[in-house]
């Protein structure tokens, strides 16, 4: 994420720092969610195309259940209704979506730069709200160019996890080959678990909201995904810092 695309969707949101930046931006996130910017549910193409309408129609074939899709400046907004009743569960919801978004956008080729969600009837110590920043997937779960790009996101399941699958044992190969193996795993294992965080450290709870002062449905839209920019971007900056020579 650049400095400049960060300080745009500051901007863009309304900039979670206080109650008069909020109030001068009350609004913004409603003409995102206007007609012009809503996304409806479309039949996926063959091939995909990778489009925010195919990402909405597996959102339903997976069961969950979509109040609103928008889009603004490459950056989707998602309100949902959970079926969550624990935490477990609700990040559960989570993985699916996720999946959703890196197979039936990121992986076909979608200029999507960020994913904000909203949780339309959230219990109490739920998080109202999450992100992914496409950068994350790029990174940490692309796949491996020989691998099958003919994924389907109607395989996705909801006790499904971000883990990667362990390799299929060989039993033939010499012990060099099964330590390679051994690290290669490993080195997957890690960027499971650093994308997994990522996400994560995005959750926006109903403090987080209450801090702002939002006194409307609006306001605390707002205070939502401007919290969720900016713990995605304190995310990324240690990413960033941890990964760097990396490469």
């Amino acid at each position: 994420m650049t400095d400049d695309s960060l300080h745009s969707r500051r901007r863009f949101l309304g900039a979670a720092a206080g109650t008069a930046t909020m109030a001068a931006t009350a609004g913004c996130l409603g003409s995102v969610l206007s007609a012009s910017n809503a996304v409806e549910p479309e039949q996926p193409t063959e091939p995909r195309e990778g489009t925010p309408g195919e990402f909405y129609y597996f959102l339903e074939a997976n069961d969950i259940e979509v109040d609103r899709l928008a889009e603004d400046d490459d950056e989707l907004f998602l309100t949902y209704r959970s079926d969550a009743e624990t935490v477990e569960e609700s990040d559960d919801e989570i993985v699916v979506i996720y999946e959703i978004y890196k197979q039936a956008l990121i992986h076909r080729g979608s200029e999507i730069t960020f994913l904000y969600t909203e949780i339309a009837n959230p219990f109490e110590g739920q998080a109202l709200g999450w992100g992914i920043n496409s950068e994350w997937v790029h990174r940490f779960d692309s796949p491996d160019e020989d691998a099958d790009a003919d994924e389907d996101p109607e395989d996705v399941e909801g006790n499904e996890s971000v883990e990667t699958e362990p390799a299929g044992d060989d039993s033939e190969g010499n012990e060099t080959d099964g330590n390679e193996t051994d690290e290669t795993d490993n080195a997957l294992d890690m960027n499971q678990i650093t994308l997994w965080s990522n996400i994560m450290n995005t959750k926006v709870y109903q403090e987080d909201v209450d801090a702002v002062g939002a006194d409307n449905e609006t306001d605390a839209t707002n205070a939502t995904n401007a919290t969720i920019a900016d713990n995605a971007s304190a995310t990324d900056t240690g990413t960033e810092s941890e990964t760097e020579g990396d490469d």
